[in-house]
């Protein structure tokens, strides 16, 4: 999955890779790829006075225009990259 950010007045993309959390429920963690991708989270939150968390919205948002479905970010995610939740429910009124 790609992400759009401006970092001092450039635009980037970086690239993570999302999958399964660690955690039981519905968990998805998103990582960024690589190195290069790792380098402008790095710039995006120092350079934007940003933290984990504005950053974790956007991605959130990102996948939210992709499945169409409501993306949490879970504040409390333990590991490196970030946590996000998907409503369960939200998907299985699209089922029917």
């Amino acid at each position: 999955m790609k992400v759009d950010v401006k970092v001092n007045g450039k635009k980037h993309t970086i690239e993570f890779s999302v999958r399964p959390g660690p955690s039981s429920g519905p968990h998805l963690v998103a990582i960024a790829k690589s190195s290069k991708d790792l380098d402008i989270v790095q710039d995006y939150i120092t350079n934007q006075g940003a933290n984990d968390e504005v950053l974790g919205t956007v991605i959130a948002n990102a996948i939210e225009k992709q499945l169409k479905s409501p993306i949490e970010v879970d504040y409390g995610y333990p590991g490196a990259g970030f946590g996000l939740k998907f409503d369960l429910y939200s998907i299985s009124k699209k089922l029917k």
